[in-house]
């Protein structure tokens, strides 16, 4: 490593362009690329010590400020950043209309018997035997 921070100070004084003085050269760009891809390559070497050290800061900083950022910052690197909370994503599903004419008239009719049966077990309407005598007495008054 000895060296790096007079690569990284070379590679600093480029800051994205060359110098003034030097433009329009064509190995300034290919300067510029080789010193990038020298500089990456020492930041990667370095980076499983440096995840290390932010974990230990993480964990064991005296200052409750750094271990909050750096406990975030191990957070978003090890599992990704949260997902932006989005009220549409939650709704439910509107089910499309019904549709009577899709269907045959013997399949409604099977439909008919089906609901009737489950508002019967749910208790919504009485037994078919019951219906018919409230619908009598219903019909004479009493």
């Amino acid at each position: 490593m000895a060296g790096h921070n007079a690569l990284v100070r070379k590679f600093k004084q480029f800051n994205g362009s060359p110098p003034a003085h030097t433009r329009g050269r064509p190995d300034d760009r290919e300067r510029s690329v080789k010193l990038f891809a020298e500089v990456q390559k020492i930041y990667r070497e370095c980076s499983p010590a440096a995840a290390k050290e932010m974990c230990r800061l993480a964990l064991e900083a005296e200052d409750e400020r750094v271990r909050s950022v750096c406990a975030g910052m191990v957070m978003d690197r090890a599992w990704g950043r949260p997902k932006e909370y989005d009220p549409n994503a939650e709704t439910p599903k509107k089910a499309p209309p019904f549709d009577p004419k899709l269907y045959t008239t013997d399949e409604l009719r099977q439909m008919q018997a089906v609901m009737k049966m489950i508002a019967v077990r749910q208790g919504l309407i009485p037994p078919e035997d019951e219906a018919v005598e409230l619908a009598v007495q219903e019909s004479r008054g009493e």
